[in-house]
């Protein structure tokens, strides 16, 4: 019997207080990419499931629709978003900067609210970072900025003759125990610790060692740590990957990345973790 109050988990419900909250967060990221030149987009909610990039995923929610072709809904809202800018929109529009505001659903019943920004134009990467952090740092939120890049990870399993996958299985006490560049690698956390490491480095780390560098530069964020050896939370990230956290919680995560061919970069703000921050926040004044 399902009692007459409940929700199934997962499900997002927000109200008052909360409800207040998620608005204004909503706002505030509005008007930072109206005033940056970013146009918004809302995609469908379903889409058919050979566009998903991976639709052997068991988290996909799977539906038919009326003519039996797989359905799925919105798992992801960066892949349906640059498909349609690409393949729909292209020929109508030559703008290359979106937002959206939409949930994005996974099996079997979690709804999660997400506030996101894609860029087809990797250059524009600077700009991006500094976009994710105004509109955290304008919610009054102070969070860990943590930088890396995925290439870094890439070519250190290639030259240690691993597969990348392999190699994030390994634990940090066994990674140490490695000692060279790889411990080094491990051990950096500031903007010094990385200069000094670039001067030292092997020849085949060194260019993506300095995109990594640069990028902190573009940022000039106080609470910054930079991950040479971090992995992508996302598959389809493949090069510069930036977090903002707070405890055990993400509250941005976004990055370079390859879709339909097209190199873009882009992030997504987790309102439901910032609404639950900012919510214990008020209770503890």
């Amino acid at each position: 019997m399902v009692l007459e109050h409940e929700i199934p988990q997962g499900s997002k419900l927000y109200f008052g207080a909360s409800a207040n909250i998620k608005r204004k967060i909503e706002a505030k990221a509005c008007e930072v990419f109206y005033q940056n030149g970013f146009e918004e987009i809302l995609t469908p909610c379903f889409a058919y499931l050979e566009h998903q990039k991976n639709f052997s995923n068991r988290n996909i929610i799977r539906l038919s629709s009326q003519n039996n072709h797989q359905i799925s809904l919105r798992y992801d809202s960066t892949i349906d978003a640059i498909r349609i800018i690409t393949k729909r929109l292209g020929r109508s529009t030559n703008q290359k900067k979106w937002f959206y505001i939409q949930p994005v659903y996974s099996y079997p019943t979690n709804e999660i609210h997400q506030i996101g920004a894609e860029c087809l134009d990797t250059n524009e990467m600077g700009e991006i970072l500094r976009l994710g952090q105004n509109i955290i740092k304008g919610l009054g939120i102070s969070p860990i900025l943590q930088i890396s890049n995925v290439k870094i990870l890439k070519l250190c399993a290639q030259d240690i003759g691993l597969e990348v996958n392999e190699f994030q299985k390994i634990d940090i006490g066994n990674i140490l125990s490695m000692g060279g560049y790889i411990e080094a690698l491990l051990r950096i956390q500031s903007r010094d610790d990385l200069e000094s490491f670039i001067k030292v480095s092997p020849s085949f780390l060194k260019a993506e060692l300095e995109n990594l560098l640069k990028s902190g530069f573009d940022c000039d964020y106080p609470e910054m740590i930079f991950s040479p050896l971090d992995f992508a939370p996302i598959d389809y990230y493949n090069d510069l990957v930036f977090r903002m956290f707070e405890g055990n919680h993400t509250l941005l995560l976004g990055g370079k990345y390859k879709i339909e061919d097209t190199e873009s970069c882009g992030f997504g703000i987790y309102t439901d973790d910032i609404v639950d921050y900012l919510m214990r926040k008020d209770e503890e004044k």
